[in-house]
């Protein structure tokens, strides 16, 4: 089914099919259409799945029903999480975070929860509580299953991805046929979260909670700068996307780190207007998201851990005791961070004897495309392209947020592990759309549909 589903892909994406004469500046009702139906197929391709393991679909909830709990506890009033007993000797004990001082004491205790101060919390942002599980609970009087919290934001995700790359397209790359376009898309979707069609709870509810912040984010900043008709309606665009830029803080710290995207995208702003009072007012206005959904999660840090910086990470129960990493500056560790970085980038698991034979290695071993578009963006005609349209300066940004969120992981975690990885597939995805897309634009007619029935070719792979 697979072959059969991938031969029929290919062909309908053939240099000389209808989707492929098209490009993305043509596109109307018809090419909308196709559009829509594709990105509801890759939403079911990666969110059906999702119920299929009774390990993350909430049959046996064991620690990962921690939303729903949170939830609850809201509603009670707390901002702790309500658990009938707690293990007298896990109180008593010096350091509550040595694993295997728990062990030998034989302490009953709730796996990878934060613990402080006598109460049990959850060190995974509180966002998606407000965003989804208290207003779902709160009209059905039932609470959400956490898998299909994942579900919902992987969907938006997707929605936005596709948004996204064809917002870009046609603004940069308007040349790009609609076959490229669609491969690409779907592609990269699921490149992003195909970790969490596996595990979607709890962990991935985080992570892809806050690639639906951050790629909405980058939505309505791109549409704020390139695609706005009126300045009002750009301040509109800009405060949506400083909205769910802030709201990933509360979802997955890292993953908002890539909020840092919308510095050049507000020098493109900036240098297209003039430098006035009424400029300074816009600017203020649409960072203003960011101070006071910000300010709210300090406090909320600050009421839970006495600490507004403090997420929990240094108070985790589980393998690893983490309780001195909340000083950063303490776990910066040279070698340690070569060896993450290589280990994330082009580290290589040996193949194994049985099916599937395969096992999780770096981004670039597992995705090839990506490092495929790493080297174009090296091009002559790439580098003039980028220039010219005053590109250089966000792809710079682009291309190192990868290494800045590797680095954060590598110091602020015992080890890695590659959902992780989801903090960074889709920034890598997104720098391989543009940098495909530049390179199509760049070269000749003939040589785009040759080069993008090979780029289509590359997508299934991907896939």
């Amino acid at each position: 089914m697979f072959w059969g589903s991938g031969i029929l892909a290919l062909y309908s994406v053939r240099p000389k099919s209808t989707l492929s004469c098209f490009t993305v500046k043509d596109i109307k009702q018809r090419e909308k259409l196709i559009i829509s139906i594709v990105m509801i197929f890759t939403i079911m391709l990666c969110t059906v799945p999702m119920s299929l393991s009774p390990n993350w679909n909430g049959t046996v909830s064991d620690h990962k029903n921690q939303y729903e709990v949170l939830t609850e506890s809201i509603l009670n009033g707390h901002i702790y999480m309500e658990y009938e007993y707690i293990d007298p000797t896990l109180l008593e004990m010096d350091n509550p975070y040595d694993s295997a001082l728990r062990t030998e004491l034989g302490i009953s205790y709730h796996w990878d929860h934060a613990f402080y101060n006598g109460h049990y919390y959850m060190y995974f942002g509180v966002v998606p509580v407000f965003l989804l599980f208290l207003p779902f609970r709160l009209i059905t009087g039932t609470n959400l299953t956490t898998y299909h919290a994942t579900q919902i934001f992987v969907a938006f995700f997707i929605v936005g991805m596709f948004m996204l790359f064809l917002l870009l397209a046609r603004k940069f790359c308007s040349s790009l046929s609609l076959a490229v376009y669609l491969s690409l898309s779907t592609a990269f979707s699921i490149m992003s979260i195909w970790y969490a069609i596996a595990a979607p709870a709890l962990y991935c509810t985080a992570i892809s909670s806050a690639l639906c912040m951050e790629i909405w984010s980058l939505y309505f900043f791109t549409k704020a700068v390139w695609d706005s008709t009126t300045e009002r309606q750009a301040v509109l665009f800009g405060i949506l996307g400083s909205m769910l830029g802030a709201f990933a803080f509360g979802c997955r710290p890292p993953v908002a780190l890539a909020n840092l995207l919308a510095v050049p995208i507000l020098i493109s702003y900036i240098k297209k207007k003039n430098n006035n009072l009424k400029l300074l007012k816009q600017i203020l206005i649409t960072v203003l998201p960011y101070v006071i959904i910000g300010s709210l999660l300090m406090l909320y840090n600050y009421a839970r851990f006495e600490n507004p910086f403090e997420f929990g990470q240094s108070y985790q129960l589980t393998i690893a005791d983490q309780s001195d990493y909340e000083n950063i500056l303490s776990q910066f560790d040279f070698i340690k961070i070569i060896n993450g970085l290589m280990e994330n980038f082009i580290g290589f698991t040996p193949l194994e004897q049985t099916f599937p034979y395969i096992s999780f290695s770096s981004v670039l071993i597992n995705f090839p495309i990506c490092f495929l578009s790493l080297l174009l963006l090296f091009r002559r005609d790439t580098r003039r392209y980028v220039k010219i349209n005053k590109l250089r300066f966000l792809l710079i940004t682009l291309a190192c947020l990868p290494i800045i969120i590797s680095i954060t992981e590598i110091m602020m975690s015992p080890f890695l592990l590659e959902r992780y990885r989801m903090d960074i597939y889709w920034l890598m995805g997104l720098l391989s759309f543009l940098s495909l897309g530049f390179f199509y634009q760049t070269t000749t007619a003939n040589m785009q549909k040759n080069y993008g029935f090979l780029l289509s070719i590359f997508a299934y792979c991907t896939i």
